[in-house]
């Protein structure tokens, strides 16, 4: 092989075996699937999910790839279009700092329709590994002002048909090739004033983009070697940093990990990840000092730019623009509870006070907090009542790798995600599917998720 970035990447990513990863990073892609299959389940509800749904389902032939929770089976390139926008369409999915996005949305969708039942457990876990890796490491390459899933997610995708279908590294670098330049090229969202669309990031386009790429590439179909490696789009040596000793930079004061995956972080509120810091520092001056709602006189946000940025409304008109609004969930959260952004979901739209909460709020970029972006998510927050101001200053919310939520944390969030949606004894099957994965076959977690 050559030094191409993509054919580096795909030597790596098909030579991965089972046995080069830990319990560890295991038990990470594990928890990653849960995630997926967590977020996806209040997510496979909405209104954008559901016309996926309708569009992915009418477009694919007949498969054996699950629609999850829908008992429908397609073609896997459609099912896992329509399971990733379930995952990513209420933005409680997992993400990474290196490449800012959300990987997970379109890894494990992916994954899990290019496997069929048949395949055993430990090649899907792997297969995950490998395709966090890929995307990630292309993502964290890029140059760009935007920062956006839809423009790495494709080359995970592109990854797990490869290893479903058993693809070699020269089949797989061109399938990385072909995603490159047919796969979505999102502008930053934050540029745009309609900030509440179903677009979001395309990942389920990214999706459909990637693992059709493998199937060109399976095919003969041929991509520019070189894409990965264009200066105008890519910083080449970023995304091969360490991968031949085998770590992955983290970014973090020289730090390195074994696989990009553990660098993966989850979510409990379903907003964007820029809001997170804000809504713990403000709930952490409310416990901390038995504030009510009626004491606060107004909140100051100092931030980050990308998150200043956001279109920050105080009466969003949609659920996706409401998830875009820092001060607004702020409101939620202090009116209504955490509850209410786990999900949040159309009912907490235009609440009264929340919005007047919301209109107390100021949210203004502080440049001194630029340069903590990406490798933190800063926000200061300064509340005055009539008598005092308080202030909470928060780098790394709740998921992060330094704050890392255990297995049970996020069977507690799986859980609170699934109720009144799923039944008891469907929760249980599909947990214990995935914990099963190691030593038995794909079935039981493709039955578990017929639901």
């Amino acid at each position: 092989m050559t030094e191409w970035v993509a054919a580096k990447l795909s030597e790596w990513a098909v030579n991965l075996r089972p046995q080069d990863l830990s319990d560890d990073v295991l038990a990470k892609a594990e928890d990653c699937i849960l995630d997926a299959i967590a977020s996806a389940i209040p997510g496979s509800q909405s209104d954008g999910a559901q016309r996926v749904k309708s569009v992915a389902t009418s477009s694919y032939g007949p498969g054996d790839a699950n629609v999850w929770f829908s008992g429908e089976k397609i073609h896997p390139t459609g099912a896992a279009f329509a399971n990733a926008a379930s995952a990513s369409m209420l933005d409680i999915d997992d993400g990474h700092r290196r490449a800012n996005g959300h990987p997970g949305a379109a890894v494990v969708p992916a994954v899990l329709a290019a496997f069929g039942p048949d395949a055993n457990g430990i090649d899907v876990l792997t297969a995950v590994v490998a395709a966090y890796e890929v995307c990630i490491r292309a993502g964290m390459s890029e140059n760009r002002r935007a920062y956006h899933t839809g423009n790495y997610t494709g080359y995970g995708a592109a990854v797990a048909v490869a290893r479903a279908n058993r693809l070699n590294a020269e089949q797989l670098m061109h399938a990385l090739a072909i995603t490159t330049y047919h796969a979505p090229r999102v502008a930053d969202l934050t540029l745009s004033q309609d900030m509440g669309a179903n677009v979001k990031e395309s990942i389920p386009w990214s999706v459909v983009a990637g693992m059709s790429a493998s199937n060109l590439a399976e095919n003969g179909f041929t991509g520019c070697r070189d894409a990965l490696d264009i200066d105008e789009r890519f910083t080449a040596g970023i995304a091969l940093e360490g991968l031949a000793e085998g770590y992955f930079p983290t970014g973090v004061n020289g730090g390195r990990e074994s696989h990009v995956i553990m660098r993966t972080y989850f979510k409990r509120y379903a907003c964007c990840r820029w809001c997170h810091s804000a809504i713990e520092a403000l709930l952490t001056i409310m416990r901390r000092h038995n504030l009510a709602v009626e004491d606060i006189l107004n909140v100051q946000v100092d931030t980050f730019r990308q998150s200043a940025n956001l279109n920050n409304l105080a009466d969003p008109p949609t659920l996706e623009s409401a998830q875009y609004s820092v001060p607004y969930c702020m409101a939620v959260a202090a009116v209504l509870g955490e509850d209410a952004l786990t999900p949040m979901s159309v009912d907490s739209l235009h609440n009264p006070a929340a919005v007047k909460l919301a209109r107390k709020m100021t949210v203004t970029r502080d440049k001194d907090l630029d340069p903590l972006f990406p490798h933190q998510n800063p926000s200061r927050v300064i509340v005055s009542t009539a008598n005092e101001v308080f202030e909470e200053f928060v780098t790394s919310p709740w998921g992060e790798p330094e704050r890392s939520p255990d297995r049970a944390d996020l069977l507690g969030k799986f859980r609170t995600l699934a109720r009144g949606r799923l039944s008891g004894d469907q929760m249980s099957g599909i947990i214990d599917a995935v914990q099963g994965l190691r030593l038995g076959k794909m079935a039981r977690l493709h039955d578990a998720l017929i639901c």
